[in-house]
């Protein structure tokens, strides 16, 4: 496998669990957290059957360019492999939205679910999508092994939910913008993070511009123990712990405020 790293953990830890070989593509926040096509192209080996990535990106919320999404799908074409792209913020774009991996070549395969942009991940209802007729026989005999059939309740509450998509986004949409503009102003003000701002999903990836000797993994435990705010650290992505995942869609707009006040807080203790 190639993998664009940071990701979210189970595109790795499963590769690893069933012992493939992976190779790392890791982005660069100086470059914004961009995909480097030209990495992806020469960490291929004769033998890779899959090219992973998320976009938007998790954790940082970069998104790739439509430019850029087809230069992939052209790559894995070229190199009879697979490219799988999780889709699970595609509807928390906040430009414009790309089009499904899937629906761009048999060689591409989609990823997305109903529990991050819809927000209800306890209904545990996602879907696979692939033009490639052989593949789809592969999956289902896959889901035969893993359960014979889902449940009925949550059906119905994953197709009420798809019923009335377009008008949950365009009120979501907004509001989540202005959450991560909150988060801008915060960073703009505060002169120990910095960040790439996302441009799509409620999760961003700010790198704390500390000296060499601050204790990390203090911060951390202040942070949680003192401050009662909990952030994902860098290393949960395998990422230095200078990093770390910020999410701004769950809190409401007082604990998200509070939040950014404690990280503040917690870095001058």
């Amino acid at each position: 496998l190639v993998v664009v790293r940071p990701n979210y953990a189970t595109n790795i830890e499963t590769p690893k669990a069933i012992g493939c070989a992976i190779s790392y593509v890791d982005l660069d926040f100086d470059r914004g957290f961009a995909v480097d096509i030209e990495r992806v192209k020469a960490e291929l080996r004769p033998n890779t059957k899959l090219i992973s990535v998320t976009c938007p990106h998790n954790p940082t919320g970069a998104m790739m360019t439509r430019a850029d999404l087809d230069a992939l799908v052209a790559l894995a074409e070229s190199r009879k492999c697979r490219l799988l792209v999780d889709e699970t913020y595609r509807d928390l774009s906040y430009g414009e939205r790309l089009p499904s991996a899937a629906s761009l070549s048999p060689a591409a395969i989609s990823v997305c679910s109903l529990s991050k942009a819809f927000g209800i991940p306890g209904i545990r209802i996602g879907w696979l999508v692939t033009r490639d007729p052989e593949l789809q026989e592969t999956f289902l005999a896959a889901k035969e092994q893993i359960g014979i059939c889902g449940s009925v309740i949550d059906e119905a509450i994953a197709r009420a939910t798809l019923e009335r998509r377009d008008a949950f986004l365009a009120s979501l949409l907004p509001e989540m913008a202005r959450r991560r503009d909150i988060v801008q102003a915060w960073i703009d003000g505060e002169t120990q993070v910095d960040w790439v701002r996302p441009q799509g999903g409620v999760v961003g990836f700010p790198r704390l511009n500390v000296d060499a000797g601050f204790d990390l993994d203090k911060f951390y435990t202040r942070l949680l123990e003192q401050h009662g705010t909990y952030v994902g650290p860098g290393h949960w992505f395998e990422m230095p712990k200078r990093f770390f995942r910020l999410g701004f869609g769950w809190p409401t707009e007082t604990e998200l405020r509070g939040g950014l006040a404690a990280i503040s807080a917690a870095l001058r203790d």
